[in-house]
C-alpha cells in the first residue's frame, strides 16, 4: 500500500512568505530573455573585457534574475523540455536554473501551456477504455514483472524554514531552499522494491525532524489509483506530446469511501493522522503502449487538518535493463504543508508561526539487470580449448619451422 510518510519539523518559528506573482510560462520566458545589465570594470583591455563580461553576465543573472524567479508563481506547468530549452538557449547560470527546476517543481500539478498541446481529436468512447484498458495490463503484465535490477535514489529535501546563523534567524523570505540530499541504493526484486537491512534500520530510526517520506514508485501507486477507480470516476481531458509519441491524460476522482491511499503524519513520535482520504489528478498514458508515463494525485483535506496540500508526481521513462529498455520512474515529487501550530516546535516557544512547506524531488538513475548467464560447454569444446592453438590468424597460416614436429593432438 502506498504511504506518504510525513513527519513534523522541530524547527524554527516561520515568517510570512512573500506575495507571488503569477505568470505564464511565456512570460517566464520574456524574463529571461531580458538582458541583465552588469557593468564590468573599465581599465580592461578588450579582450579581457569580454571575458570579464561573461562571467560577470552569469553573475548578474544568479545575483539579480535567481531571487525574481524565485518570488514567482507559474500558472502553467513548466515541462522538462521546455527547461531544458530555457537552459540551452540563455545560458542560465547555476543559481537561475535551480530557482527554474522548484519554479518547475511547484508547478508539476498544472497543465502545460496550450501551444504546447498537440491539435488532436478526442478518442471515442471504446478508444478511451481501450487505453485505460491497455494501462492496467502494463502495470500488472509489465511493470510488476520487470527483471530484478538496482538503481541509485537520490533524493533532496526543501522546506521553508528560515535560515539560520549562530541560532539566529536571517531575514526570511519564506520561499522553499534546499536542506539536504541523501542517495541510497535500492533494489527491485521478485516484482516489488527491497529495502535491504541498512536502509530499513535507516527508515525506521527517522527522528521526528526528518520531515518528508514517500514511496510506491515502482508500482504501488498507479495499481491503488487504477484499483479506486472502480468506485471512482475517470474522463479524458487533452492530448500531450511525448518522444514516444502522444499521451492521452485522464482526470480522476476517487472518494474517501473507495480510497486505499494512506497518509500518515506524526509529530514528537505522536501519531496525529493516519487515514485514507479522498483524492484526485491526472494520468498520462502512452496511447501505443499502455504505459503509465506520468502520474499525479492531489489529496483532499478539510480545514482544520494539522497538514494539507498532500500531493505526488511520478514521471516514468525509457531504461536500458540488460538488453532491453523498459518503462521505469524517472522522477518523483512529493509535497505537504504542515499548518500552523500542527505540531510544537520546540518547547522552549509556544508563538504561533506560518505554514510549513515541504518539498522533495528524487531522482532514479543507475539503473542495473540483476541476474547471471550461463553457457552449456560439450566435451569437444573443452577438449579443443584446452589445445594450445595459434596466437593470432596470422601464426596460423605460417608454414612450422624446420626440424619442428607438428603439434600432437590429445587423444581422450
Amino acid at each position: 500500500m502506498q504511504k506518504l510518510i510525513l513527519l513534523g519539523f522541530f524547527a524554527a518559528i516561520l515568517l510570512p512568505a512573500a506575495a507571488a506573482q503569477r505568470v505564464t510560462v511565456k512570460e517566464l520566458e520574456q524574463k529571461l530573455a531580458t538582458p541583465v545589465v552588469v557593468h564590468g570594470p573599465g581599465t580592461l583591455q578588450d579582450s579581457q573585457i569580454s571575458a570579464e563580461t561573461d562571467l560577470l553576465q552569469q553573475l548578474g543573472q544568479d545575483s539579480v534574475l535567481a531571487p525574481q524567479i524565485e518570488s514567482l508563481e507559474l500558472s502553467e506547468r513548466l515541462t522538462p523540455v521546455t527547461l531544458k530549452r530555457f537552459v540551452a538557449t540563455y545560458q542560465l547560470g547555476p543559481q537561475v536554473q535551480m530557482a527554474l527546476e522548484q519554479l518547475a517543481d511547484r508547478s508539476a500539478l498544472l497543465d502545460p501551456p496550450a501551444s504546447e498541446l498537440p491539435v488532436m481529436a478526442p478518442p471515442d468512447a471504446q478508444t478511451q477504455h481501450k487505453i485505460v484498458a491497455s494501462a492496467r495490463a502494463w502495470l500488472f503484465q509489465t511493470l510488476a514483472h520487470l527483471p530484478n535490477f538496482f538503481a541509485l535514489r537520490t533524493t533532496a529535501r526543501f522546506d521553508n524554514t528560515p535560515l539560520l546563523i549562530n541560532g539566529r534567524d536571517l531575514t526570511a523570505t519564506g520561499r522553499l531552499h534546499m536542506q539536504e540530499t541523501s542517495t541510497r541504493e535500492i533494489t527491485f526484486r521478485d516484482g516489488k522494491e527491497v529495502v535491504n537491512s541498512l536502509n530499513r534500520e535507516r527508515l525506521q530510526n527517522l527522528a521526528p525532524g526528518a520531515g518528508l517520506e514517500s514511496a510506491g514508485e515502482f508500482g504501488p501507486e498507479p495499481a491503488i489509483v487504477l484499483l479506486d477507480l472502480d468506485s471512482g470516476s475517470l474522463a479524458f481531458h487533452h492530448w500531450e506530446r511525448t518522444s514516444s509519441g502522444p499521451a492521452a491524460v485522464f482526470r480522476y476522482s476517487v472518494p474517501n469511501s473507495g480510497s486505499h491511499y494512506e497518509v500518515n503524519y506524526r509529530c514528537m513520535d505522536k501519531a496525529l493522522i493516519h487515514k485514507n482520504p479522498s483524492y484526485h489528478g491526472t494520468i498520462s498514458i502512452d496511447a501505443a503502449s499502455g504505459a503509465i508515463l506520468r502520474l499525479a494525485l492531489e489529496a483532499d483535506w478539510k480545514p482544520g487538518d494539522p497538514v494539507s496540500h498532500i500531493a505526488s508526481v511520478i514521471e516514468y521513462g525509457p531504461v536500458v535493463l540488460g538488453d532491453r529498455y523498459y518503462v521505469c520512474p524517472e522522477r518523483s515529487l512529493a509535497f505537504m504543508v504542515e499548518e500552523a501550530n500542527a505540531c510544537v516546535r520546540g518547547r522552549r516557544s509556544r508563538k504561533p508561526g506560518p505554514a510549513l512547506t515541504m518539498l522533495n524531488r528524487t531522482t532514479f538513475a543507475g539503473y542495473h539487470r540483476l541476474g547471471s548467464t550461463a553457457r552449456i560447454v560439450s566435451e569437444k569444446l573443452l577438449d579443443s580449448a584446452a589445445s594450445p592453438g595459434p596466437a593470432s590468424p596470422a601464426d596460423a597460416q605460417q608454414p612450422a619451422a624446420a626440424g619442428s614436429a607438428p603439434p600432437q593432438k590429445d587423444q581422450p
